[in-house]
């Protein structure tokens, strides 16, 4: 409960649970019967669900893929990945429903840095660009989402207390933004106007960014101390025993955990931002980036996203608007002291 979450930095990780639990015992491994919680859902045609059911279960992963490959094979279309095929399906379903409840596109361009050996005098910086729009990232988010509203529902049909999640529906509508390009700029506008997240320990809340009834994060109780209280109410509840704690009890524990989760999540932020900049630091000088403009913070001044870096940065450009692109040489930079400088490069000398 203290930990809160587990820590992922670009030079280790510190799990929740000790490392012989969390990455061995409790995870799922390939060709193995693992215990785990199943959650079976039947969609109506549009996407809404039309049937639920949650059971503790053993299953045996066939095999283990990553995002690349996944994509890789969803791209592909084979006949024999009928399995994945369907969840692709079903995905797409489920995104054009949220879509028509007024789901909000938040999909960014996420850097995931891997530090091989950071004692040594010059580190191994491997740099891997997120696009949160790949195939098998939606396919695994929509999943996610679709079990986190089944055990919301789950949790209201049975009375179970659960920390339930929502978000109000923004005072903007979301097709005000609808003539940025679609990604990152219409992302960053999306996000500026979203209003506080809420929690309720009782019921369900509309959450309105996922554009769902409600919503409980689950699919993570091995990584997320939140996911783990859901997980003993739930699995109480299918023994035919009373859940061990109470929606105050919820309350007060969630608050603990979140307060270390955002010390973890700061932790976890500086130490990429630092890493970020100890790769752009070792680039050729002169290189140039290709930015996507975001945002303008007061006349030309302007943040601006380095599309092959993931970093975000604020700089004057001469021309463009919101959602175009430029291109950017970094002038400084300075990891230790947090020191990023940008200039843009005039489009006649690109050539």
């Amino acid at each position: 409960m203290h930990r809160g979450t587990s820590i992922f930095l670009p030079t280790a990780t510190f799990p929740m649970f000790p490392e012989r639990l969390a990455m061995n015992a409790m995870s799922l491994q390939q060709g193995t019967d693992c215990r785990s919680v199943s959650v079976s859902v039947i969609l109506h045609p549009d996407g809404s669900i039309a049937e639920y059911s949650i059971e503790n279960s053993v299953i045996k992963p066939t095999y283990m893929l990553t995002y690349e490959g996944a994509t890789e094979l969803l791209y592909m279309n084979l006949e024999e990945e009928k399995d994945l095929r369907i969840l692709q399906e079903a995905a797409s379903i489920r995104a054009q429903w949220r879509r028509s409840q007024g789901s909000i596109d938040t999909a960014m361009i996420e850097p995931r840095i891997k530090v091989a050996n950071p004692d040594d005098p010059e580190p191994n910086i491997n740099l891997y660009v997120e696009d949160q729009t790949n195939p098998a990232m939606q396919l695994v988010s929509e999943m996610m989402i679709l079990c986190g509203e089944a055990v919301a529902a789950f949790g209201s049909d049975n009375n179970i207390p659960l920390p339930y999640r929502g978000h109000p529906q923004s005072n903007t509508a979301v097709s005000a933004f609808a003539y940025l390009p679609e990604g990152p700029a219409r992302s960053v506008a999306n996000i500026s106007v979203l209003r506080a997240a809420e929690m309720d320990f009782r019921k369900p809340v509309a959450h309105g960014v996922l554009g769902i009834p409600g919503y409980v994060q689950f699919t993570s109780p091995i990584r997320r101390y939140v996911d783990l209280l859901a997980h003993y109410q739930v699995k109480a509840f299918l023994r035919g025993e009373s859940p061990p704690y109470s929606a105050g009890d919820l309350e007060g524990m969630t608050f603990i955990a979140s307060m270390h989760v955002k010390v973890a999540r700061k932790l976890h932020s500086n130490s990429l931002r630092y890493w970020l900049l100890e790769y752009l630091r070792r680039q050729p000088k002169g290189r140039k980036y290709r930015a996507l403009l975001l945002k303008f913070i007061k006349d030309r001044m302007a943040t601006l996203l380095l599309v092959d870096v993931g970093i975000q940065v604020t700089t004057v450009v001469a021309a463009g608007k919101v959602g175009d692109e430029a291109s950017v040489v970094v002038e400084m930079v300075h990891p230790r002291d947090d020191i990023l400088s940008v200039t843009e490069i005039a489009q006649d000398t690109e050539e």
